[in-house]
Parts: structure tokens; sequence; C-alpha cells
């Protein structure tokens, strides 16, 4: 049997990050028009909603630009101009690279390197979807003013809360580790001679 590994408050860091980088991204609502134009220069029906990249069944929407980079907002939002639908190996296997090089290279579960037979035309019409949407990034730190650097000081500051944690956390594990080794070491004791007392009734 495989047990667990504890997780670390450390290992936490990445979903803190990213819930202070979604906090600030607005989503913004399309029109049913969008929303028919989007589909209609991707070419997939809407009842039978397949992955951009792949052409498989969908069962995500996936930021073809994405809302993240180097652990700060890359000033692209979420909306439909900057939505498609995709499959889960995709989306993950996309995660924050430039859509069309991760297309056209070999990374685990890309549309290269599983295959894909249309490939090109996949790309062209994300192409033409991009052209549509013209999509850009804001500058989001000029739009914040003070509250930008002071939003990034705060989350700089829970990490380090997190740090001090994991830090005494760990230093309890040690003493509830040895005093765990301690209690098994003297039951293990008793064991021992209540045994010996039980071959000697013999």
């Amino acid at each position: 049997m495989k047990i667990r590994k504890p997780l670390k408050i450390l290992s936490r860091t990445s979903s803190i990050t990213n819930s202070f980088v979604q906090a600030i991204i607005p989503s913004i609502e399309p029109s049913e028009q969008e929303r028919r134009e989007a589909l209609a220069i991707l070419e997939i029906d809407e009842n039978d909603m397949r992955c951009a990249y792949c052409g498989t069944p969908s069962t995500d929407w996936d930021h073809l630009r994405p809302l993240v980079r180097g652990k700060r907002p890359t000033g692209y939002i979420n909306e439909v101009r900057n939505l498609v639908p995709a499959c889960g190996p995709c989306n993950q296997s996309k995660s924050g690279a430039d859509w069309k090089t991760w297309m056209i290279g070999n990374a685990r579960n890309s549309p290269r390197s599983r295959k894909v037979a249309d490939l090109e035309k996949r790309i062209a019409r994300l192409e033409r979807f991009e052209a549509w949407g013209g999509v850009e990034p804001l500058p989001l730190a000029e739009l914040g003013g003070e509250h930008w650097d002071a939003h990034w000081k705060n989350l700089e500051a829970i990490v380090s809360l997190m740090r001090d944690a994991q830090l005494h956390a760990a230093l309890l594990q040690g003493a509830i580790r040895i005093a765990l080794a301690k209690k098994r070491s003297s039951t293990e004791a008793v064991s021992f001679e209540t045994i010996s007392v039980d071959e000697r009734d013999r």
C-alpha cells in the first residue's frame, strides 16, 4: 500500500499566486452575436463542440493568449475573443505557451506530436479568429496605479508567511516523529517483556 505524502504549505504557493492574478482580471460576457461569430470563424458547430486545436470533443475553454505568465498577468483578459473550445489534453499541454509555437512544436500532446492531419487548416482558422478578435494586452500596471504595487506586496507578504509557517510545520513534524518513535520503542519493549514472561510460563 502506498501512503500518500502530506502536502506542504508551500505547495499551495502557485494556487495563491494564481488567485491574486485571477482576482484582478475581469470576465466579459459575450453577446449572442459575438459567440455565434466566434464559432463560425472557428468552423465549430455549437451542437458538436470540438477542440479548436485538434478536433476531438471539447471539454474546456482555453485562453488562446494566456492570462498568466511568469506569475504575473499578461494583460489579456477573460473574454470570448480570447477563448477557444479545447480538449483536456490540449489545454493541459499548451498551458501558458504561445498557441502557434505550441501547435507546431513537439510538446507532449501537442497537435503535431499527435499527428493531427489538418494542422495547417486549424492554424489558419485560429489566425483568422485572432484577427477577428483584435485582442491586444492591456497595460495593467499603468491602469492599476498605486494599487498595482500594493496588490503584489500583499502577495509577497502572504508567501513570506507561508514560508515561515512551513518552517514551523517542519519543526512540529520532527517533534511528532520523535515522540512517535519513543512511544513505539517503549511499546515494543513492553511487548518483548510480555513474550518473555509467557515463554517462561510454558
